[in-house]
């Protein structure tokens, strides 16, 4: 049986910011890495489960904590004053050489879950020959109609509050439907999730959740709409293995949105796109009842489109 080491490893970055990382490993020598981006409002702890099932396989996993995230860093919700996106960006490339310096001979895999899963395509627009496959979990296409006002909005409430200041404006306009289509919801998170158990976890957890600043939305959307154009997608490398993957009920983007996302990729030249819905899911695919047929659903896909080291 395959053994797990879990390693915490810290980086640092240029403008001094530290890096937090954890890596779980086999005992034996990794067939595969997989880099993991988590969402909005939760942290690199939280994929453990995952982990340990990818070591069972003998690859490893390495997540860290974007800025403004995690129990390290500076301030909870605000990636920073200036750059954000650059930044977390350039934060998953050093993250990336470290383990492919520590794993060089073995297929590296970049798995962005949500707000993640922008921050991956970023990356891969500049960096994705050095990958070997992408995932795209719960993720969709932005529509730069919606995109344009919400930037508008966004620069309105930083020059009112401050960059680091709070909206509730920008909360509402960013999460105020998600739950509409649970009513009567138990609570206000269960878009997150089926299972009631994972819900109250990710509420009680004092690292998940906003509020978020004004400076973060503004960073969001302005990568959104980065990405948001067919012209971006070509810079993705046209043969990379891409899953695009997620609840159905998803409020993110849900089938619909993978849908677009897809069409959009198939339209600018990509060969080799899956597409996983899974029926009645939503937000956190890892986290919810049937996890662990999506866990072991993707493992697959990444055993299928890559070669082992």
């Amino acid at each position: 049986m395959t053994q797990l080491r879990h390693d915490k490893q810290i980086l640092n970055a240029p403008d001094g910011h530290e890096i937090h990382m954890h890596m779980w490993c086999p005992d034996s020598p990794a067939s595969r890495v997989i880099q993991i981006l988590h969402g909005l409002g939760e942290h690199a702890a939280r994929y453990e489960r995952f982990a340990r099932a990818a070591t069972s396989r003998g690859y490893a996993v390495c997540v860290h904590d974007h800025r403004g995230h995690g129990p390290h860093t500076g301030e909870l919700g605000h990636f920073a004053d200036d750059g954000g996106w650059h930044l977390l960006v350039a934060d998953a490339l050093l993250v990336h050489d470290f383990s492919r310096e520590r794993f060089a001979d073995a297929p590296h895999v970049l798995l962005g879950h949500s707000i993640g899963s922008y921050i991956a395509q970023s990356f891969a627009m500049l960096y994705g020959d050095r990958l070997s496959a992408l995932i795209l979990s719960a993720s969709t296409w932005p529509s730069r109609l919606q995109l344009i006002p919400a930037l508008a909005i966004a620069h309105i409430e930083a020059w009112r509050r401050g960059i680091r200041g709070k909206s509730a404006l920008l909360h509402k306009l960013g999460f105020g439907n998600f739950n509409k289509r649970f009513a009567p919801a138990r609570t206000e998170m269960d878009w997150l999730s089926r299972d009631a158990a994972e819900v109250d976890k990710y509420i009680a957890d004092p690292l998940c959740g906003g509020p978020y600043s004004c400076g973060l939305w503004l960073d969001l959307l302005g990568g959104l709409f980065d990405i948001s154009s067919d012209d971006a997608l070509t810079r993705v490398p046209a043969t990379l293995p891409l899953l695009i993957t997620g609840g159905e009920r998803d409020p993110v983007g849900g089938e619909r949105g993978m849908t677009r996302l897809m069409m959009h990729y198939a339209q600018t030249g990509h060969q080799r796109i899956s597409v996983k819905v899974f029926p009645d899911g939503r937000h956190e695919m890892l986290n919810d009842s049937n996890r662990d047929e999506v866990t072991a659903t993707w493992l697959d896909w990444i055993a299928a489109n890559t070669r082992s080291a």
